[in-house]
């Protein structure tokens, strides 16, 4: 019989799309997922597995250029966030139709913030897609999902690494992983062309960003220019989910830790799918290898 996984599925934007080549991994290697549990892009693609839609997914990320992906953002400008958030779910349902999370085909929880309690809530039940939309607005970027009087942000600000929602069986073991690690990554194989179009996309961003500032005035334009809207807000995030995931890793070690680089990819790289699945089969492999040597050993 093979070994029961409990997965959980961290944070990170565009870098979780390295959770679908996790996942391809382990299935290939024989293990069997029992339940999902995940917060952000963590929680998207746990979703769409536990809902039997993982393929499609995949199909659907691995084709879309930059420009699919701008039109995808549906852009407000207001004063909560710069994006909607509502067309690129619009845009999954139509290929994997929406279905309450107690009827999946294994456990799933999503884990969101509610701004004004500053806590989790956890998603177990009810619409799976409204569960994703809250689970996923990224702070000052994705508008709040305004859900029976709650006002909900990415579960990634009070949890990056759900651990402790996962819903474990007896027999399993619990592999989180981690899509947001400040370890290495080999950026070698990256041509000058690939450098200069990943730059000019960021250009394109904080172009947007300062357009929404100007609007909220907020700040003059010599501020502007020196923060760097998007940089200062991520790299803010990232030093923030940093702290608690080593808190999260300590109090709740998982099994298995699979963990990829942050600088594998910016949090809106959304068009970067093959990449970054390659990179989770990569991040698997390595974990599996240290895992089975750990059991392995007298």
């Amino acid at each position: 019989m093979s070994q029961s996984i409990t997965l959980v599925l961290s944070s990170g934007g565009a870098r979780g799309y390295a959770h679908v080549g996790v996942i391809e991994a382990l299935e290939a290697h024989g293990f069997n997922i029992v339940s999902v549990t995940g917060c952000s892009m963590g929680a998207v693609v746990g979703g769409m597995y536990a809902a039997g839609g993982l393929d499609r997914f995949k199909t659907w990320a691995s084709g879309l250029e930059r420009t699919d992906v701008f039109r995808l953002y549906d852009f407000v400008f207001s004063s909560q966030g710069i994006i909607r958030g509502e067309k690129v779910f619009k845009a999954l349902e139509s290929s994997i139709p929406d279905r309450n999370i107690e009827d999946l085909d294994i456990p799933y929880r999503a884990v969101a913030t509610d701004l004004n309690k500053r806590k989790e809530v956890v998603f177990s039940s009810g619409s799976l897609y409204r569960a994703l939309r809250a689970s996923s607005a990224i702070p000052a970027v994705v508008t709040p999902a305004e859900i029976e009087s709650l006002e909900l942000l990415d579960g990634g600000i009070l949890n990056p690494l759900p651990i402790e929602f996962a819903v474990q069986k007896p027999d399993s073991i619990i592999v989180a992983v981690d899509v947001n690690a400040n370890i290495p990554y080999d950026t070698s194989h990256f041509t000058k062309v690939e450098i200069e179009e990943e730059n000019k996309f960021r250009k394109q961003l904080e172009k947007l960003a300062k357009k929404w500032l100007r609007k909220q005035n907020n700040t003059n334009d010599a501020e502007k220019k020196k923060l760097g809207f998007f940089d200062l807000l991520l790299k803010s995030i990232d030093m923030m989910q940093d702290r608690i995931t080593e808190h999260i890793l300590r109090q709740y070690p998982p099994d298995i830790l699979v963990q990829v680089s942050r600088s594998a990819a910016g949090t809106f790289d959304y068009h970067k799918a093959d990449q970054l699945i390659a990179d989770g089969k990569r991040a698997l492999e390595l974990s599996i290898q240290k895992y089975l040597a750990k059991t392995e050993s007298p």
